[in-house]
C-alpha cells in the first residue's frame, strides 16, 4: 500500500477524534443542567469510547491494510469527518456554550430544547456510520500477519481491550481473530479447546415449540425460563465423523458472534445424538442462545401470510439481512444457504418485522472428499441457488458470490412480500409448489440436468426489473440486481481473476461493503 495512502488513513482518523473531543468539550457545559440531555450525553460519550478504540487501533495497523480496505476506510472517515464539522458548526453559534445566567428563562429552555436535539441527531449519525464501519473493521479480522497479532497482544496487555468484555468491538474482534485463525495465548487456545458438548439430559424436560416453515425449534428450559433455538445440522450419513470438525469449528466461531450487531444468534453449544444399537454418531444439533421471547417467527411464515407491512419495514429487513451477510464473510466461511426458511424474524412493538437473524448454519461438506460438488434436485432449494450450484452435479465450488447470489433471490422476495414457496394446506409438511403468479413453473425433475438453471436466473432477473422499481425504487432494485448478477461473464466488481488474487476475501468483503451494504443503507422511504 502506498505510504500517501496509509497516512491519510491515519491522517483521517486523528482530524476524527480532534472534533469529537471539541464536541463533547462543549456539550459538557450542559452536564447537570437537565436530566434528559444527561442521559443523552452518556449514551453518546459510550458509543464515542467504542468508535475512538477502534480509530486508534486503527491507526496502529494502518501500514498493514489491503489497499481496497485501506480506501474505504479512508471514505468512511472522510465522511465522519463531514458529520463532525456539520455538528461543530452548529455549536458555534454564538452564546452557544456561554453560561446561563445570560439568558433568561425562555432562552434557556430554548437552548436546552437545541441541545436535545442535536444530541439526537449526531447519535443518529454516528449509529448509521458505525452500521458502515463496523463491518470493515471485522474485515481487519481476515489479515494473515503476525504484526497484527502482536499488535492485539499488546492491547489486550495493555488492558485498552477490557474495561467493557460485552460490548468492546477490539475484544470482540480479538476473541473472533483467535478463534478463526488459532492464535494466540495459550490461555485463547486451551479457552478453544473447551467441551461445546451439552448434557441432552438438561434439555430433556423444556418446554419445545416448532418455528412454521423452519427447521429450527424453540426451546423453553430450567426454573429461569432460558430460551434456546435448536437446528439440526445436515450431515452426510457416509462422511458424518469427517464433518464432525468442521461443524464443531462453525459453532466456535458463532460463540463469539454480537447477535446485536450481526443479527446472527450465539451459539450456546452441540447436541450429539448416538446411535443406540452401536453408540456411533448419529446426528448433530446446533443450540443456540435466544432473545426471552417465543414470538420468533421465519421469514417464509411472515412471507406466506402476507400482512399488510411499510415499505421502510421491508427496506430496514433487507439491511438486516445484508448485515448478516457482510458479517458472516467477515468470520470467514460461507453460509451455503441463505432462503427465508433461515431467517427468523421478533416482531417489533408496532411492526411485524422488528429484528431478524440469520440461521441455518447446517450445510456441511467435506472437501477432502468433494462432496461439495454433490448437489440435490430439490427445486425449492435450487431457486436460491447460483445456476453454478444447481441441480445434482454442481459446477464449481462454493464461494462467496454464491451468498451473494442466494441473497439477492431473497432480497427481490422481500421486496415483492410474497413467498416464491407455497404450501397448499398451509402447512410445512406439505409438499411445496412454486407459487404461480411469478412464473415460477419449477419441479425437482428439472434440476436433475443443468439446462434449468440459466433460464431460471434470467426469469429473477426480469422479474426484479419488472417488478421492484414501482415498489421500492430504483436503488433497491439495483442492490437486488448486482446480487444477481454477481458471477456474469463480465462482471468486473465480483467476478473476473477476484478469486485467484483475493485469497484471504478482504477485497471481495470490501466490495460488498461498497457496492451492496453501502448501497441498501443509502435507502429512506
Amino acid at each position: 500500500m502506498a505510504a500517501e495512502l496509509m497516512l491519510a488513513v491515519v491522517g483521517a482518523a486523528d482530524v476524527c477524534i480532534k472534533l469529537a473531543n471539541q464536541v463533547f468539550s462543549t456539550y459538557s457545559a450542559y452536564r447537570g443542567a437537565e436530566e434528559a440531555i444527561d442521559k443523552k450525553l452518556v449514551a453518546l460519550e459510550a458509543l464515542w469510547t467504542k468508535v475512538e478504540r477502534q480509530l486508534r487501533f486503527l491507526q496502529k495497523i494502518s501500514h498493514l491494510l489491503d489497499e481496497e480496505l485501506a480506501q474505504c476506510h479512508l471514505k468512511l472517515l472522510q465522511k465522519l469527518t463531514g458529520t463532525l464539522h456539520q455538528v461543530t458548526a452548529k455549536l458555534e453559534i454564538p452564546g452557544f456554550a456561554a453560561s446561563s445566567t445570560r439568558f433568561s428563562d425562555y432562552f434557556r429552555k430554548l437552548k436546552f430544547a437545541f441541545t436535545r436535539n442535536s444530541l439526537d441527531e449526531l447519535m443518529a449519525e454516528l449509529q448509521t456510520w458505525c452500521e458502515r464501519f463496523d463491518p470493515t473493521w471485522y474485515l481487519i479480522m481476515l489479515m494473515s500477519d503476525s504484526v497484527l497479532d502482536a499488535t492485539l497482544r499488546e492491547s489486550q496487555q495493555a488492558g485498552i481491550n477490557r474495561s467493557d468484555q460485552n460490548g468492546d468491538a477490539l475484544s470482540n474482534m480479538m476473541a473472533l481473530r483467535y478463534t478463526i485463525r488459532d492464535v494466540g495465548n495459550s490461555s485463547d487456545q486451551a479457552r478453544q479447546k473447551v467441551s461445546l458438548t451439552l448434557d441432552a439430559s438438561a434439555l430433556a424436560h423444556g418446554k419445545e415449540t416448532p418455528i412454521q416453515f423452519s427447521a429450527a425449534k424453540a426451546v423453553v428450559r430450567g426454573r429461569h425460563n432460558a430460551h434456546l433455538i435448536i437446528e439440526p445440522v445436515n450431515l452426510p450419513t457416509d462422511t458424518i465423523l469427517q464433518v464432525k470438525t468442521d461443524v464443531e469449528n462453525m459453532a466456535r466461531k458463532l460463540q463469539q458472534v454480537d447477535p446485536d450487531s450481526f443479527g446472527i444468534l450465539r451459539c450456546y453449544g452441540l447436541l450429539k445424538h448416538r446411535n443406540r444399537e452401536t453408540g456411533g454418531l448419529a446426528a448433530i444439533d446446533m443450540v443456540y442462545r435466544a432473545p426471552d421471547t417465543t414470538r420468533l417467527v421465519s421469514l417464509r411464515k411472515l412471507l406466506l401470510d402476507r400482512e399488510p407491512v411499510s415499505a421502510s419495514a421491508v427496506v430496514r429487513m433487507a439491511k438486516q439481512l445484508v448485515r448478516s451477510v457482510s458479517y458472516i464473510h467477515a468470520c470467514d466461511f460461507v453460509h451455503k444457504n441463505i432462503r427465508p426458511d433461515n431467517v427468523l424474524v421478533l416482531p417489533g412493538d408496532a411492526s411485524l418485522l422488528g429484528t431478524s437473524y440469520l440461521m441455518g448454519f447446517n450445510q456441511f461438506r467435506n472437501a477432502n472428499f468433494q462432496t461439495n460438488l454433490v448437489g440435490d434436485p430439490a427445486w425449492y432449494r435450487n431457486l436460491y441457488r447460483h445456476p453454478q450450484r444447481q441441480g445434482v452435479f454442481v459446477q464449481e465450488r462454493y464461494v462467496m458470490q454464491h451468498d451473494i447470489y442466494s441473497l439477492g433471490v431473497c432480497l427481490l422476495e422481500i421486496g415483492l412480500w410474497r413467498s416464491f414457496i407455497w404450501y397448499p394446506k398451509d402447512s410445512d409438511g406439505a409438499t411445496p409448489v412454486a407459487a404461480p403468479s411469478f412464473g415460477l413453473s419449477l419441479r425437482d425433475q428439472d434440476f436433475e440436468i443443468t439446462s434449468c438453471a440459466i433460464p431460471l436466473k434470467d426469469h429473477l432477473v426480469n422479474l426484479a426489473k419488472r417488478e421492484l422499481p414501482p415498489r421500492l425504487g430504483d436503488l433497491y432494485t439495483e442492490v437486488v440486481l448486482v446480487c444477481l448478477t454477481c458471477l456474469d461473464p463480465g462482471n468486473e466488481v465480483f467476478g473476473g481473476e477476484l478469486d485467484t488474487k483475493d485469497e484471504d476475501g478482504i477485497v471481495i468483503g470490501v466490495r460488498f461493503i461498497e457496492n451492496i451494504l453501502a448501497r441498501v443503507s443509502e435507502i429512506s422511504i
